[in-house]
């Protein structure tokens, strides 16, 4: 059992003071110390433990009714990171110039190699009425989408089966994923050409997304760059210009990471 799948009660106290973290991060604005001793099923006990030393370090605060939230130095640390987190930085001017060019949304997708999950970790949102709605730094599986499709593209076989193991259905269709053979043929495709391009899994039946992995330089994939429009907007002229554009924006992230040649995947 990987360690994010653990029960928080045979977690180390490290452990302990993640999954509290994660809880509020992820959950509402305030919970109690019974609402999180159940959510993460550790005794009461051990929770007001935890979150008193999340108090005493300012990462949380405690609110009324004995009940607690995120507290400032959460947030600024938060804050700080993000601000120096060199990979989104330097996607970001190349997202915002693929928009101009496109002017379709624009979505940085980052792999979470050790949970085989992504996250959407920023976005750049076109200026026409209709647009789709995405809610960013949640992990999610890469089964769907384009973000997801381009990056599974390269992941090893082990990690290819875990990803297949644990997706739910299409959030969309409600459909599973189709068998590994057929899955195989069409990450090959995607490999050939560098790019993916899906149609409805993800964001809505009418979404289509196109998008490209990036990698380090160690050749390993880290992400993708992906551009999402509604289908009607999309002919196949504008389809193969954005499937160029984003395969440009994500090759020049790679080299910002010092990423020279396209690797092969891994075995």
């Amino acid at each position: 059992m990987r360690p994010a799948q653990q029960p928080a009660d045979q977690m180390s106290y490290a452990g302990r003071l993640i999954a509290v973290l994660n809880a509020f991060a992820e959950g509402p604005d305030v919970l109690s110390v019974k609402e999180l001793s159940e959510q993460l099923s550790l005794p009461a006990s051990s929770t007001h433990r935890v979150l008193e030393a999340l108090v005493e370090a300012g990462f949380l605060e405690r609110a009324r009714q004995r009940r607690y939230r995120i507290g400032t130095e959460f947030f600024r640390i938060a804050a700080r990171v993000e601000h120096r987190f060199e990979l989104v930085a330097a996607a970001k001017p190349l997202m915002a110039q693929a928009v101009e060019q496109c002017g379709e949304t624009c979505l940085l997708g980052l792999l979470t190699a050790s949970r085989n999950k992504i996250v959407l970790a920023h976005k750049v949102d076109t200026q026409l009425q209709l647009r789709f709605k995405f809610d960013l730094l949640q992990n999610i599986t890469p089964a769907w989408g384009s973000l997801g499709r381009s990056i599974m593209a390269w992941l090893s076989d082990a990690d290819l089966r875990r990803v297949i193991s644990e997706a739910e259905p299409s959030p969309v269709t409600g459909k599973p994923l189709p068998d590994l053979e057929t899955l195989q043929r069409e990450l090959r495709r995607t490999r050939t050409r560098g790019v993916a391009v899906t149609r409805g899994q993800r964001a809505a039946p009418d979404a289509v997304g196109i998008s490209a992995p990036f990698f380090d330089a160690t050749g390993q994939v880290r992400g993708a760059i992906g551009v999402v429009a509604p289908e009607f907007r999309l002919t196949p002229e504008k389809t193969s210009a954005i499937s160029d554009l984003v395969k440009t924006q994500a090759g020049k992230l790679s080299r910002v990471l010092g990423h020279r040649t396209v690797q092969s995947r891994a075995g």
